[in-house]
């Protein structure tokens, strides 16, 4: 009785001491140390300006750690705060195909067009030869890079996937695996045709209704309360309502909360999926090329098997990971969505994260990047350009004069340095955004994106380029003056 009694007592401590919105016991080596966890994601959210972030961590059958950090909006952010998971929902679309593979209404290896018989690409021998496998683990032959065209997010999933009758491959279909989102748009209207019903009433009854996930949507514009989303503009988080395109719901826009991906967590770490068998769920969890199951990565990180996904929305980051070895796993959610926080602040998190969970040491939070210094190091260069570009736009004031009196190369080259400078500052620029998307980059898509996942690059291109072209052209129409 006094042992129970002291149990009872360490529980209490840790639930009132830590915040948490649920403990419970569970069954790791050690345990886990809440308040280093709390104290880490603290100070990143200090490094880098992040708004708010949600987190659960899961053991077992149960979720034994979530909490909310910071804000979204005027509201605290919580474990239950809906937010956009992005590239996430790939899982979800992997899990309706297999669902239906193992009712024997699909077949993995048959083409899309014994399905959706009117789907065509560019090449029309690669049109019949692209099979639900190669979209599963993105190995159409298809990727960004040879979709030049930005489509409306008004249009519905059926005429996003007939447009890309005019895609080129990038690749030989079946040989290279090309990270490909509207892939796995493809298999969301498979879903549909087969099943009959819409993808989120498909969604709602067999995946979230079964794993007991209430606020988890696939009909993003009837989600309730969902969160309000940050972009980021030169290291400040800037509110930003993203566009949700209707076509690509499947590939990146489902709703949910870090709860309800916990649950989700619990049931992937025990196989445990909702409408699978043994062999279905190996079978998702089998690694192909680069390590890419069925809407899942697999590795052994650092000798720990992991199954893991992240979501990149323009105003919200997503990452799930799950260690089955270790009967651990974590969400987290974040309300801040630009490209630099992908890559940066939302992989110090997970790493930092991971670390405490497996009983390492998190980096101190003084080292790496921070994403807030990055911003405002451009907003720092973009204000130099400003006062650069005046201070040449009040000297153009007395050009003709200096020019009437100068040589005609002396013209020609403040005509030709007008245009080179600009020229040279976007071929750096650009090229550095190609070699990070890689095999991905499209030059007008990506342009389009910027806007909105990261304002600060696409304010640097116009900054540097723009005046210097307008200055180009007027020096260029008075020089035709000068010179009759």
């Amino acid at each position: 009785m006094i042992k129970k009694f002291i149990w009872l007592f360490v529980l209490l401590i840790l639930w009132f001491g830590s915040g948490v919105n649920i403990v419970s016991s569970q069954t790791t080596e050690q345990p886990l140390d809440f308040e280093e966890l709390d104290k880490f994601i603290l100070e990143q959210m200090n490094k880098h300006g992040l708004p708010g972030v949600a987190l659960t961590i899961v053991s077992g059958d149960q979720i034994i750690y979530a909490k909310g950090y910071g804000t979204e909006g005027n509201r605290p952010m919580t474990s239950t705060t809906p937010m956009l998971i992005g590239s996430q929902s790939k899982s979800f679309t992997a899990l309706a195909i297999a669902q239906l593979a193992e009712q024997g209404k699909v077949d993995f290896n048959a083409p899309v067009q014994t399905y959706l018989p009117w789907f065509r690409v560019a090449d029309e021998s690669a049109s019949s030869q692209i099979t639900i496998n190669h979209l599963l683990h993105h190995t159409s032959g298809l990727s960004e890079a040879g979709i030049s065209r930005v489509f409306s997010p008004d249009i519905t999933t059926e005429e996003m996937v007939r447009a890309l009758k005019n895609v080129p491959l990038t690749a030989p279909v079946g040989t290279t695996f090309q990270y490909f989102n509207y892939g796995y748009d493809i298999l969301g209207l498979i879903v549909e045709t087969v099943s009959g019903m819409s993808y989120a009433d498909y969604l709602d009854i067999y995946i979230f209704q079964p794993l007991q996930m209430k606020q988890s949507t696939a009909d993003p514009y009837a989600a309730d309360g969902l969160a309000r989303g940050y972009t980021r503009l030169f290291g400040f988080p800037l509110p930003w309502r993203e566009p949700i395109p209707r076509y690509e719901i499947p590939a990146g826009f489902i709703v949910s909360t870090a709860e309800d991906l916990g649950r989700y967590a619990i049931a992937v770490k025990n196989q445990n999926l909702p409408g699978v068998g043994k062999l279905t769920t190996q079978r998702i969890f089998t690694p192909g090329q680069n390590d890419y199951g069925m809407g899942w990565w697999i590795d052994n990180y650092t000798g720990t098997k992991r199954i893991y996904h992240g979501g990149a929305n323009r105003t919200f980051g997503t990452d799930v990971n799950i260690y089955p070895q270790r009967d651990l796993g974590f969400v987290v959610l974040v309300n801040m969505g630009s490209l630099f926080d992908h890559y940066i602040s939302m992989a110090q998190l997970r790493n930092g994260i991971e670390a405490i969970l497996l009983g390492k040491s998190a980096e101190a939070a003084a080292s790496g990047w921070s994403v807030r210094w990055i911003g405002w190091g451009i907003g720092a260069f973009v204000l130099g350009l400003l006062i650069l570009h005046t201070r040449n736009f009040l000297a153009l004031r007395g050009w003709r004069a200096r020019m009437r009196t100068a040589r005609r190369q002396k013209m020609i080259w403040d005509i030709a340095i007008s245009f080179l400078i600009p020229t040279v500052i976007l071929i750096v620029v650009l090229s550095q955004v190609a070699a990070f998307y890689g095999y991905r980059f499209n030059l007008i898509t990506t342009l389009a994106y910027l806007p909105g996942g990261n304002p600060d690059i696409f304010i640097l291109l116009l900054v540097g380029s723009l005046p210097d072209y307008i200055q180009g052209l007027i020096i260029l129409i008075w020089s035709f003056g000068l010179m009759r």
